[in-house]
């Protein structure tokens, strides 16, 4: 029995399936034109062109811009933030400094939650980590049916100094779920547990809007790699050159983003040290 590895990258045009021979160490590459619809599709496609067994592949490996164009198109599904009072706008305020002072007409990029959707409950933590206003659970409750009747998919919790005590953002969590347990949530103490509001809020934001899109995918493409025959984890490549599981992208689906561009970074390393 010949065992092989397989490695697939969606791109704009093509869909390329590369396979090694685990016994040679052959490499053979099929194309197939992508299928921007359902990427899905063209990874199939190769595969089937390519004569490919899944049962006898030990690594199926995949680097996809699905994130990244839903990033850029902007065709994201409704996404809500839930935030410290008096912090929903950090998201737009950004950071003091600017790249360009004098630019009067500089155009930023847009938050990808629109303000009306950036809600606010009361609870405040301090920068070392205690809660000097405790969380306003009713509040919170009444937030998640505003949502609820909004019908958002995804929710971005941003709280602040979160980094150092999450337990308000896990609460409000926990209420979300309870009126809402088919929405994606993501939590910034868990996207992103680092000082700096701007850049947590942001993150955590990204991960929220990308998270229907990225999971549905990666969902559908095991199942049906794995009723062709393959019996071991989907690996995607994330952005910082390793690989996640399927079960890794439902909570942290912004890794993928520039996933397709760090797998020809790596590439390239690997061909200039041959």
């Amino acid at each position: 029995m010949t065992t092989t590895r397989v490695a697939v990258d969606v791109g704009g045009t093509f869909t390329d399936v590369c396979i090694m021979d685990e016994e040679t160490g052959e490499i053979r590459i099929e194309k197939t034109p992508s299928t921007p619809d359902d990427p899905m599709r063209a990874i199939m496609t190769g595969v089937s062109q390519a004569k490919i067994d899944l049962a006898d592949v030990t690594l199926f490996s995949h680097g996809t811009t699905v994130a990244t164009n839903a990033l850029i198109t902007r065709k994201l599904p409704r996404t809500a933030m839930v935030c410290t009072e008096g912090f929903r706008d950090v998201v737009e305020i950004r950071r003091s400094n600017k790249e360009d002072l004098w630019d009067t007409y500089k155009d930023v990029a847009k938050p990808y939650i629109p303000r009306r959707d950036r809600l606010t409950v009361k609870e405040r933590v301090d920068a070392a980590g205690k809660i000097i206003q405790p969380l306003d659970e009713e509040e919170v409750r009444r937030v998640a049916e505003i949502l609820k009747k909004r019908d958002v998919k995804a929710i971005a919790v941003c709280l602040i100094n979160s980094y150092v005590n999450a337990s308000n953002e896990l609460r409000v969590r926990e209420i979300l779920r309870e009126v809402m347990p088919n929405v994606h949530i993501s939590t910034s103490s868990e996207i992103m547990p680092e000082i700096f509001e701007h850049e947590r809020f942001s993150t955590t934001m990204v991960n929220a809007v990308v998270s229907p899109v990225v999971v549905d995918y990666v969902s559908r493409l095991s199942v049906k790699l794995t009723e062709g025959g393959y019996r071991r984890d989907l690996l995607l490549l994330h952005s910082g050159g390793g690989v996640m599981t399927p079960a890794s992208v439902k909570d942290f689906a912004a890794r993928l983003a520039g996933s397709g561009i760090a797998a020809g970074a790596i590439a390239s390393r690997f061909i200039g040290n041959l």
